[in-house]
């Protein structure tokens, strides 16, 4: 061995002692479960890490064991406290004894656990993701959408295996008000570390067929404290405030309000209780409807009464207004009736004069008269000449007098203009 030299058992050792001499009591640290696992024999090897608040990057790492007569003990007394189990994620305020072993080097023998912490660091958590979606400003923004009045058809997102979608099934189908509600299932993981991401994928395979329904009811049956704590989830929670139709929680919890509830349109217990709310809604609208028809059937009736009221008056004034209206017609024909028969008298009497008139010169102008008067009329095939145009010498003519008849041969015409005027 070189001068100087030591083994690296050696240095170990000499490390070893130090931290025997230095850490000489336990501890109470805190630290976060980055993983675990229990083997056959009942122990638990943690790896341990703490993280900057700021950047959430580790900043330490060391391995952990929690003996098994230790470990049978320690860890229904934490779950009976937290509602949950030890698991990856969470943060552990721990009693431990420094431990160095020159082959398996540092470790913490944890001897207690503080289960008081995990629970404050649960709601720290939680609190955080609150203030998160109320600084976004979207933590109302699903409660803010109009909630359907008629919701009959449900997207529900659950397990199909889930004792608490069966309960829900089983109240929405066979409800005592015998209402017809259309259900499709969206199955998803509904709790765990993979429950977020789930439900997440599920939503999105309802957006894409939202025009199908009218609200989403996301159910599970109950479960540990712990198991609600994927429904803490900041994405999750998000998702929900940006999904376009109302979400209905009920995954089955008594006590505690995790943020998914909290931002949801409606959130209830227990899938049954999602059911009833449901066939609740259905039946304020059939009670509406009934009271619509009922006000409905009262306005008509009454529109009906005043309106025969009104045609009664209107009948009475009418009749009255028809009587008034005749009368006046009545007098208003008499005054035409004796208008026009001065006026028909009247006419007929200038009429009659103006007969006797015509009559007088009817009787000048007949052609008795005129040939009383001295007057004759030749005639030539029995109608009346007027000149000698179609006369030849030797035609016969006929001379009508007043009394009798001559017949006369022409025997010369003269055809000049002289029509003999101042002759007669």
């Amino acid at each position: 061995m070189p001068e100087g030299a030591i083994t690296l058992t050696d240095i170990l050792r000499r490390v070893g002692g130090v931290l025997k001499e230095e850490f000489t009591s336990q501890y109470w640290i805190m630290a976060e479960i980055l993983e675990m696992h229990v083997n056959r024999s009942g122990h638990c090897y943690l790896e341990l890490v703490e993280k900057d608040d700021k950047s959430d990057q580790i900043i330490a790492r060391t391995r952990a064991t929690i003996w098994a007569s230790r470990y049978s003990m320690l860890r229904p007394y934490f779950e009976a406290s937290t509602g949950g189990g030890l698991k990856s994620g969470i943060k552990l305020l721990f009693r431990a004894t420094v431990e160095f072993h020159s082959l398996y080097g540092f470790s913490l023998n944890i001897t207690d656990i503080d289960p008081a912490y995990t629970l404050g660091d649960l709601a720290r958590k939680k609190q955080e993701v609150i203030r998160r979606l109320t600084g976004d400003g979207v933590i109302d923004m699903n409660r803010e959408l109009p909630f359907p009045i008629v919701p009959q058809r449900i997207a529900v997102i659950s397990s199909e295996t889930a004792a608490g979608y069966g309960d829900f099934m089983e109240s929405v189908l066979y409800n005592n008000q015998g209402f017809r509600i259309e259900t499709t299932l969206f199955q998803a993981v509904m709790q765990g570390d993979d429950a977020p991401s789930s439900i997440i994928t599920a939503l999105d395979r309802i957006f894409l067929q939202m025009t199908e329904f009218d609200c989403v009811a996301m159910i599970r049956g109950g479960g540990s404290r712990a198991d609600l704590e994927c429904y803490n989830s900041y994405d999750l929670a998000y998702f929900i405030t940006q999904f376009p139709l109302p979400v209905i929680t009920g995954i089955g919890h008594e006590r505690d309000q995790s943020v998914a509830d909290m931002v949801a349109a409606r959130a209830l217990k227990t899938p049954t209780a999602v059911a009833e709310f449901i066939i609740d809604q259905l039946l304020t609208f059939e009670f509406r409807l009934s009271e619509l028809h009922d006000r409905l059937g009262f306005l008509v009736k009454k529109i009906v009464r005043d309106k025969t009221m009104g045609l009664d008056k209107l009948a009475s004034g009418l009749h009255y207004l028809s009587r008034r209206y005749l009368d006046r017609r009545a007098d208003f024909m008499s005054r035409i009736e004796r208008q026009l028969d001065r006026e028909t008298r009247s006419l007929m009497t200038r009429k009659k004069d103006l007969l006797v008139h015509l009559e007088k010169r009817a009787e000048l102008v007949h052609p008795a008269n005129i040939l009383k008067r001295g007057y004759s009329i030749t005639l030539y095939d029995g109608k009346a000449i007027r000149d000698t145009g179609g006369i030849r010498e030797g035609t016969l003519l006929e001379t009508r007098l007043y009394e009798g008849l001559i017949t006369s041969k022409v025997e010369k015409i003269n055809t000049g203009n002289d029509k003999g005027e101042d002759q007669l």
